[in-house]
């Protein structure tokens, strides 16, 4: 028979077994420290989605592909690292099969982000671009050597700002008159604004007799920005200029604009017409303005000298 001392020593131990199953349930369970520091907010579990993080479970990562924590590594993964059996490269790891971004391995995934990326910080291509390459990178521009006419390439605040530039100092410049005067030649007076009303034969047949006395716009940025706004806007932005055509002021402007050197071809006009996104031209076009803008070219080259 059980005394009343064993009785008590048997409800103390049923009590102390309680009491201290009660305490292992209250306490957080501290995962062990394998593979890096562990915080709580990045404790470990199997099966559940993370951040970055990679692996074999079941629960889709938002960057990575199928994850076992968060930044912690788990058993079959570490976030920020290297992942399970079946890999492709998340954002900032290598992870599982699927993910809101794919790697270099990765051929699939379960949420698709935007196009251009992944990602909700990822940069559409500007405007006028095709997949972030600048329009002028496209196929379809001849294979023509351009000179000073590369600088069609330039981006579009550049042009924008020659533009301006030439614009504002034209209220100036286009009212000049010039006097113009050579050897055995009658002396001609005019402005430069009634220079620029010319056909591109006349300007080019002045220019060339009286190259010394010119005064005309040189860059090749000012020259295809107001080549540009022409074509775009039919009109120009050059006060007092009464375009002989649309196509003679376009043929002053690029032959003022290229290199003396480099003859000025139909496939030249189609380059810096395509690089310049300017409406297409028909073959007659074309042509016609090649052959003006070349023989502007060849006045300035004969007139320096």
């Amino acid at each position: 028979m059980m005394t009343k001392q064993t009785s008590a020593r048997l409800l103390r131990r049923i009590l102390l077994g309680s009491a201290a199953l009660g305490m292992a349930a209250w306490m957080p369970q501290v995962p062990p420290l394998t593979g890096g520091l562990i915080g709580i907010a990045h404790a470990q579990g199997q099966g559940s989605s993370g951040t970055h993080g990679s692996g074999s479970g079941g629960g889709g990562g938002e960057h990575g592909a199928t994850s076992s924590g968060g930044h912690a590594p788990g058993s079959s993964g570490q976030g920020m690292g290297q992942g399970g059996t079946s890999s492709a490269q998340g954002h900032h790891g290598q992870g599982g099969s699927t993910g809101t971004e794919t790697g270099e391995d990765g051929t699939s995934s379960d949420r698709k982000g935007p196009r251009f990326g992944g990602g909700e910080n990822a940069r559409q291509p500007e405007s006028g671009t095709r997949g972030g390459r600048p329009g002028w990178a496209k196929e379809g521009i001849p294979e023509v050597e351009l000179g000073r006419l590369s600088v069609a390439r330039s981006p579009e605040h550049v042009l924008d700002h020659a533009f301006s530039e030439v614009v504002s100092n034209w209220s100036t410049m286009g009212t000049t008159v010039l006097t113009l005067t050579a050897e055995g030649q009658p002396t001609l007076e005019l402005t430069v604004a009634q220079l620029y009303s010319k056909s591109a034969v006349e300007f080019a047949q002045i220019v060339e007799t009286y190259y010394p006395s010119i005064v005309r716009i040189d860059s090749p940025l000012e020259n295809l920005s107001l080549l540009k706004n022409l074509a775009a806007t039919g009109t120009t932005a050059l006060t007092g200029v009464t375009p002989a055509s649309q196509t003679d002021l376009m043929a002053i402007f690029l032959g003022s604009a290229s290199d003396k050197t480099l003859p000025v071809s139909a496939d030249t006009v189609t380059a810096v017409n395509t690089i310049l996104g300017l409406p297409a031209l028909t073959p007659a076009q074309t042509e016609a303005i090649a052959a003006e803008a070349d023989a502007v070219r060849l006045a300035i080259l004969s007139g320096h000298g």
